[in-house]
C-alpha cells in the first residue's frame, strides 16, 4: 500500500506548494494559497495531506539544523536517559550555547506556526463547503487536530505563544501579537482536540481501496487529548481518554503486542500498538529526496546507530543498522533501570559487536571495547534499535539514510498515561493494572505493591526510551532539572571505555532556565518587543 500512497502525495504535493514557497516564514499564514485547494472536496483533501507531507519531510531535511522537529521529538535531549556525542543540534543538547539567536530555536517556531496557519485556511474552507459532508467533516478534524498538536509543541517548548486560529485575509494582514495566557491557550488547544475526536473515525482513512496509514484517527487525537490532560493535571479526563482507547471503542482497532520488540521488528509501523507514524518508501513521493543520483531518506537511523564500520575487521551490514554515525545513545542509567528478567534490554539495544568482514582474520568474534580506543563512544558504543534500520538499505547497507517508517506516538504511552493518571488520584489498582502492560509482558514478574511515582517514571524510561516522551513528562512533573542533572549523559567513572566524560547537559541546566526555551529574537523583531517582550529568564 505504500506504494499508492506514495504515488497519490507525488501528485498532490506538487499543488500544496503552489503559494507556500515562504512556508517558513513568521508571516507564512498571510500568503492567500491558491483556491484550488479550498473550493472542492478533492482539493482540501489534497490540502490536509499535504500538511502531513510538510511535517513529514521536515524529518528528511537535515540541512543546517532543519531536523530539530524529530530530532526533539524522539532523542530525548536534555532527559537523564541520554548519551549526546556529537551532531546536529548540538547546542540544545549540551546546552552550553542555547540562546535566542540558535536557529532551531526559531526553525521550531516558525515550523509550527506554518502548520497553524495551513490549518487554519482548511478549517475555514471545510467550514464554508460544510460539515455535513462526512469526508469534509473528517478532514475538518484532521485540520483541528493538526492546530491543536502545533499549539501544544509550542507551548511546552516556549510557554510564550500568540494563538493565530483565522486565516488570513486581505482585511486582516495587519495583525498585533501578544502572548496568550496559559489558561486561553489550553482552552484552544482542548477545543481543537474534541472537535478532532467527535469528527474523526477509529478506523484508517481509505482511498482509492488503500489504506492510508500515515494519518489521524479518533485513537490519535483522544492520546493528544490525555497528554494535555495530563499537563492540567485533569486526571479524570486522562483516564476516559487513555481508556476509551485501550478498553472500550478502540479495541477493534487498537491492541497492545505480545511484547515491545515486535513492534519495532519491520521496516513498516502497521502493529496495532502504533496510533500514528511518519510513513516512508524508496517510491515517488515516499519521502526521498534524490542528491546527484543517489536517493536519500530520513537522517534518523545513522544519528543512532554506532560506527562500528570504522573498526578494521569491519564492514556496514544492515545486521548492525548500516550506516552509523555514531551520535545519540542510551546512557548507563538507562541500562540500570532494567532487571535481569527484563527482556527488552537485549531486544532493544545491541550490546556487542562483531568482527563481520570475511576477509578478517577476526571474522565471527565479538569485538572488544578497548579494540575501538579512543573512539569507543563513536564506533561501539550500545546502540538502541528503535530507530535503527535493518532492512529498507539492506540492498545498500552504506547508504547514508533510511527508508524505515519512524513512530510518533504508542499504545504503550497510553498505558503508562493512564497508570500515571490512576496514580495521582490514589487508585493503586487499577494504576497496577495498566502498569503491568508494559512491564509484565516484559517478562518481569507482575507488580503486585503499592505504585510510586519512581516506579512509572522508570517504566516510563523502560518503555518509550527515544520516543520523545522523556523531555515533556519531567518538565511536566516538575523534575526535568533534578533528573537531568543527576543523571544526563555518561561519565567515564559511570562506563571507563569513554574518552571522556560527556556530560555537557547534565554540566549546563540552569533550574528556572533550561525548562523552556527563549522566543526566537528574530520573531521578536518581527512581532515587536514592545508588544512580544522575551522571557525574562532569556533576557
Amino acid at each position: 500500500m505504500k506504494k499508492n500512497i506514495s504515488y497519490f502525495i507525488a501528485g498532490f504535493f506538487c499543488l500544496f506548494l503552489t503559494g507556500c514557497n515562504h512556508l517558513l516564514d513568521l508571516e507564512s499564514e498571510t500568503r492567500v494559497t491558491t483556491n484550488y485547494l479550498y473550493t472542492s472536496k478533492e482539493g482540501l483533501n489534497r490540502a490536509i495531506i499535504g500538511l502531513y507531507v510538510s511535517e513529514r519531510d521536515k524529518v528528511v531535511d537535515d540541512s543546517n539544523e532543519a531536523s530539530i522537529v524529530y530530532l526533539l521529538q524522539t532523542f530525548d535531549f536534555d532527559t537523564d536517559i541520554i548519551l549526546f556525542r556529537a551532531g546536529n543540534c548540538a547546542r540544545v543538547a549540551r546546552l552550553d550555547q542555547l540562546n535566542a539567536d540558535s536557529p532551531e530555536v526559531s526553525d521550531f517556531w516558525k515550523f509550527h506556526y506554518s502548520l497553524i496557519g495551513k490549518a487554519n485556511e482548511i478549517i475555514e474552507a471545510a467550514e464554508r463547503l460544510g460539515l455535513d459532508d462526512k469526508d469534509i467533516e473528517s478532514i475538518y478534524g484532521e485540520a483541528r487536530l493538526f492546530r491543536g498538536r502545533s499549539f501544544f509543541e509550542l507551548w511546552k517548548r516556549y510557554e510564550r505563544i500568540y494563538l493565530n486560529t483565522e486565516a488570513t485575509q486581505v482585511d486582516n494582514l495587519n495583525r498585533h501579537y501578544t502572548p496568550a495566557t496559559k489558561e486561553k491557550v489550553f482552552e484552544v488547544i482542548k477545543k481543537d482536540l474534541d472537535e478532532a475526536i467527535r469528527c474523526l473515525g477509529w478506523e484508517i482513512p481509505t482511498y482509492n481501496n488503500g489504506v492510508m496509514y500515515g494519518r489521524f484517527t479518533k485513537a490519535v487525537a483522544k492520546h493528544v487529548r490525555a497528554q494535555v490532560a495530563m499537563w492540567e493535571e485533569d486526571w479524570d479526563e486522562a483516564i476516559t481518554q487513555c481508556e476509551d482507547i485501550l478498553v472500550r471503542d478502540g479495541t477493534a482497532y487498537y491492541g497492545m503486542e505480545k511484547n515491545t520488540e515486535t513492534v519495532f521488528s519491520n521496516e513498516n509501523f502497521r502493529s496495532k500498538e502504533v496510533l500514528f507514524a511518519y510513513q516512508f518508501s524508496k517510491n515517488v513521493g515516499g519521502g526521498g529526496t534524490v542528491s546527484g543520483s543517489t536517493l536519500r531518506g530520513h537522517p534518523i537511523s545513522v544519528y543512532v546507530t554506532s560506527q562500528y564500520r570504522s573498526i578494521e575487521g569491519c564492514v556496514c551490514d544492515s545486521k548492525y543498522g548500516g550506516y552509523g554515525f555514531g551520535r545519540v545513545f542510551p546512557n548507563q542509567h538507562l541500562f540500570d533501570l532494567y532487571s535481569d528478567t527484563d527482556t527488552r534490554k537485549e531486544k532493544l539495544f545491541i550490546h556487542d559487536f562483531t568482527y563481520n568482514d570475511p576477509n578478517s582474520p577476526k571474522y565471527g568474534q565479538v569485538i572488544a571495547p578497548e579494540a575501538a580506543g579512543s573512539n569507543y563512544c563513536r564506533n561501539l558504543h550500545p546502540m538502541s534499535v528503535k530507530h535503527s534500520d535493518f532492512w529498507t538499505n539492506e540492498d545498500l547497507p552504506t547508504r547514508q539514510s533510511s527508508f524505515r517508517d519512524l513512530i510518533v506516538y504508542r499504545l504503550a504511552e497510553t498505558c503508562l498515561m493512564c497508570a500515571e493518571a490512576h496514580f495521582h488520584k490514589g487508585e493503586n489498582a487499577p494504576a497496577v493494572n495498566f502498569y503491568n502492560m508494559t512491564y509484565q509482558r516484559a517478562g518481569n514478574p507482575p507488580f503486585t505493591g503499592d505504585l510510586t511515582l519512581e516506579d512509572i517514571l522508570d517504566e516510563y524510561a523502560r518503555e518509550l526510551h527515544f520516543e520523545g516522551v522523556r523531555w515533556p513528562l519531567l518538565k511536566r512533573l516538575g523534575l526535568l532539572y533534578d533528573y537531568c542533572t543527576k543523571y544526563s549523559g555518561e561519565s567515564r567513572t559511570e562506563n571507563p571505555y569513554l574518552d571522556k566524560d560527556y556530560t555537557e547537559a547534565r554540566n549546563n541546566f540552569i533550574k528556572g532556565k533550561h525548562e523552556k526555551w527563549p522566543i526566537p529574537s528574530d520573531q521578536i523583531l518581527l512581532m515587536g518587543a514592545e508588544n512580544f517582550p522575551q522571557t525574562d529568564v532569556w533576557n
